[in-house]
């Protein structure tokens, strides 16, 4: 188990992508050496930037790189903007920016096995009606970043009879990269209707649904597993909101019965080891002292395997069983840590910076590097930071 210490990392400053990608795709500035004490290492990606975008996603590349996804704030008119990142001795540096139409949250990103990069977007209504169906609200689309392209190119997510056009979703890809398989929402007269789908990259089709089994409930989380098919997070909104853990096999139909991971709390990520063991970050109910949780599940046993000093927002789980996860600490700090899953034990730990939010995580494909970002602030300004941990 490596311990994260501060002399191990490289930091790379994200604060440049904003509505300087409005146009053509924004040069890339040669690599900084230079360090200084507030982001050692860091390399502005554009410094004329007014710090618009914010880190949605990341996700590996096969050819050891990295693609964060960052869109604007809500209200925000910004284009998002993909930014491809490479590993390297002397930390990350940026290869390449392309441009993207204005994404609302929440988007993420999945990766093809050739390198394609696919983004499941929300698009709001003022950046266009993408499903050019008349309605005033947001649309899904996939946008396809092909590999050495600087412009994706956004294709509709299909609309569904009797459901219409998907307003959001969350998925991964299946492990040939020409499906996707995802958690839909629609907003149907006023009220959230989820359905499990599967959706033809190539065209979007929507080519099949399945309902989750579960009344008034929705999934912000998805992972594939070892044997086929998907371990959703799935939150029921009921009176008293409760987090469980659903699995369907290929065909979108359920494995077993969901198990309930948090009654009153929420789910906030998971991720699926080689033999099917999932681990999810699971929160306590507002208001009491419970501590915030990873908890494993194996067929229908949960089990807390550790407690945590923060709510983990995201975790990565290497090959040998390592959990990395991000958090934003009581002091404001946002943090990388590692978890041993045996003894429970955080065993290593990095703050990002001394005040702001902590981000998505991201493992190399080789599972030799982590990347965590985080939205910090200095005075007041913004900035995005990516943190590499080789």
């Amino acid at each position: 188990m490596r311990s994260l210490l501060p002399g191990a990392v490289a930091v790379l400053l994200i604060a440049g992508c904003t509505s300087s990608v409005t146009g053509t795709p924004t040069p890339v500035p040669q690599p900084v050496t230079a360090s200084s004490p507030e982001a050692p290492g860091s390399v502005p990606i554009d410094p004329s930037a007014d710090g618009e975008l914010r880190v949605s996603d990341v996700a590996a590349t096969p050819d050891g790189g990295l693609t964060a996804l960052l869109i604007a704030d809500s209200g925000s008119d910004a284009r998002s903007a993909f930014v491809r990142l490479v590993p390297g001795d002397g930390g990350l540096t940026v290869v390449a920016v392309a441009e993207a139409t204005t994404f609302a949250h929440p988007s993420e990103l999945v990766v093809a096995p050739d390198g394609t990069v696919v983004a499941l977007a929300s698009v709001p209504p003022e950046a266009g009606d993408v499903a050019l169906d008349g309605f005033d609200g947001p649309d899904l689309a996939l946008a396809v970043l092909a590999p050495g392209s600087t412009q994706a190119e956004l294709r509709q997510v299909a609309a569904v009879e009797g459901l219409g056009s998907p307003d959001s979703g969350n998925g991964v890809l299946s492990p040939d990269g020409a499906t996707l398989v995802a958690s839909l929402r629609w907003t149907v007269d006023g009220e959230t209707v989820t359905r499990l789908a599967t959706v033809d990259v190539a065209t979007g089709e929507v080519t099949s649904t399945a309902p989750l089994g579960v009344e008034s409930a929705t999934a912000f989380d998805l992972a594939l597993r070892p044997g086929g098919g998907v371990a959703a997070l799935v939150t029921v909104l009921d009176g008293v909101d409760r987090t469980l853990l659903a699995e369907f096999d290929a065909a979108l139909q359920p494995v077993r019965p969901p198990v309930e991971l948090a009654a009153g709390g929420s789910g906030y990520a998971l991720a699926v080891r080689p033999d099917g063991t999932v681990v999810v970050s699971v929160s306590p109910p507002a208001g009491e002292a419970e501590t915030a949780r990873l908890v494993v599940v194996r067929g229908d046993l949960v089990q807390t395997a550790a407690e945590l000093p923060a709510v983990a927002i995201d975790l990565a789980v290497t090959a040998d069983g390592a959990v990395h996860v991000s958090w934003t600490g009581a002091d404001g700090a946002p943090t990388l840590a590692t978890v041993d899953l045996v003894s429970g034990e955080v065993v290593g730990e990095v703050a990002l910076c001394a005040s702001g939010v902590a981000g998505p995580v991201g493992l190399s494909a080789d599972g030799q590097a982590v990347l965590v970002t985080a939205a910090c602030y200095e005075d007041g300004v913004p900035s995005d930071l990516a943190l590499l941990v080789s």
